[in-house]
């Protein structure tokens, strides 16, 4: 005879078995991946504190470390190519969530699955065309990376719309990968139709960082929220302020907290850091009473709530330099922080600063510029991703390089960090790879 008991744990079995069979999904399409040209040397630096791959919301989420959670996958799938060298894709999952701690600096969900420990070798191709697998083009500007378990996500600005020069926003789009070369297209996780508020033609929303939140159980997102139009002047940013979402799962729906200038401060580009303790910060340029008209010459780092929904507290870091699209990263118990002027969409040569104490400072306002031909390759950083391997742990500077007169075909630049002893130094590659295993690097 069969028992109710047998029956209740036949059932949960099957469950069990339903969920594995969809979380071990394969998905077939097309690889793609980015593109550019030149030669890097010099070895990456071999990371020595536990805390310096950070989390930026450039870093993560955007400083420059990567917010790192995972647990159960739900949700709808989309076709891709699985990642190349790793097993079976799991493009049926869309969202991770559940709860965190802290390896290596970032926050790492406790319900990731063991990896296979296979080898994988990230190749960037600054040359060829920066395609997801499905042979589309990359809309992920401003961007802003964060890892959950074996897989990346990568967030950043829908422009595939934009193709008259103009910014205003259509869609947060969301792509993942699990060796930084093959990106699915997972869903535009924020849209005109998130909420009502946001179906304005004269909105602009730029540079979305995402961090995830141990105690709310929720992947948060901040961007810079303005209007394109100013009454009495044409193509202004007229709010200057901030605007925040979140979902339960890394690469579902958003949904709309609200807008607002930090602490009644202007804010214009920005980015998020993440300490290893779950302390949160929010980066922005403006400061006291900056509006459209302002003088945005101030680089403010904001303390979040627990909750990472609003400001507590702000400290002034940067001042009289106008800078804008930073990107942080930790090094042997420094922080490093990489922006470029304001000249618009037209480039100009990316400059770090070094912090002798803490994200907030003191720093050390001595700008040592990377690059060359006061440019930086025409490339303006948005992120710089950690790859924290046995070997070493390699920096990668990721940028946009801007087409201002059609942004839908704005592409991307990504080298890899050199570190002499005393100094930051970018060298232009066209092609390189990157062990995600031992973060060596090698130029092609």
């Amino acid at each position: 005879m069969y028992s109710a008991t047998k029956f209740t744990r036949a059932l949960a079995l099957g469950w069990l078995l339903g969920l594995l069979s969809l979380a071990c999904g394969q998905s077939t399409g097309t690889a793609g991946q980015g593109g550019s040209t030149g030669e890097s040397s010099g070895s990456s630096p071999t990371s020595s504190a536990p805390d310096d791959a950070g989390t930026s919301g450039s870093p993560v989420g955007s400083g420059a470390g990567s917010s790192v959670a995972s647990g159960s996958s739900n949700g709808t799938s989309s076709t891709g190519s699985s990642s190349v060298g790793t097993t079976s894709s799991d493009a049926s999952s869309s969202g991770s969530s559940g709860s965190a701690a802290t390896v290596d600096g970032a926050v790492m969900d406790s319900g990731c699955e063991p990896s296979d420990g296979g080898a994988v070798t990230a190749t960037i191709d600054n040359t060829g065309p920066w395609n997801d697998t499905s042979g589309t083009h990359i809309q992920a500007h401003g961007g802003g990376f964060i890892k959950v378990c074996d897989t990346w996500y990568w967030f950043g600005e829908d422009k595939a719309l934009n193709t008259n020069g103009t910014g205003n926003f259509h869609a947060i789009s969301c792509y993942a990968s699990k060796d930084l070369t093959h990106w699915e297209h997972r869903n535009k996780v924020v849209t005109t139709s998130t909420a009502s508020i946001l179906n304005n033609p004269n909105l602009i929303i730029e540079r979305p960082k995402v961090i995830y939140n141990d105690s709310t159980k929720l992947y948060v997102m901040w961007a810079h929220w303005d209007m394109e139009s100013c009454p009495g002047a044409s193509g202004g940013y007229c709010d200057s302020e901030t605007v925040v979402f979140t979902s339960p799962t890394v690469d579902g729906n958003y949904m709309y907290v609200g807008h607002f200038q930090p602490q009644g401060d202007g804010s214009r580009d920005c980015t998020l850091w993440q300490e290893p303790d779950g302390t949160a910060y929010f980066v922005s340029t403006g400061g006291p009473g900056g509006n459209a008209a302002g003088d945005f010459r101030d680089t403010e780092v904001y303390q979040l709530s627990s909750d990472y929904l609003t400001v507590k507290s702000a400290t002034k870091i940067w001042a009289s330099d106008t800078r804008e699209a930073y990107a942080f990263w930790k090094f042997n118990g420094r922080y490093y922080g990489i922006s470029s002027a304001q000249t618009g969409w037209a480039p100009n040569q990316a400059a770090y600063l070094t912090s002798t104490g803490t994200l907030q400072g003191p720093w050390n306002n001595n700008f040592t510029p990377v690059g060359a031909n006061n440019s930086t390759w025409s490339s303006q950083p948005t992120y710089v991703i950690p790859i924290v391997g046995t070997q070493t742990t390699t920096y990668i500077y990721a940028s946009d390089i801007w087409n201002s007169g059609n942004l839908s075909q704005s592409t991307y630049l990504w080298l890899p960090f050199t570190f002499d002893g005393t100094t930051w130094h970018l060298s232009y590659s066209a092609q390189w790879s990157v062990d995600l295993a031992t973060g060596t690097v090698t130029t092609h």
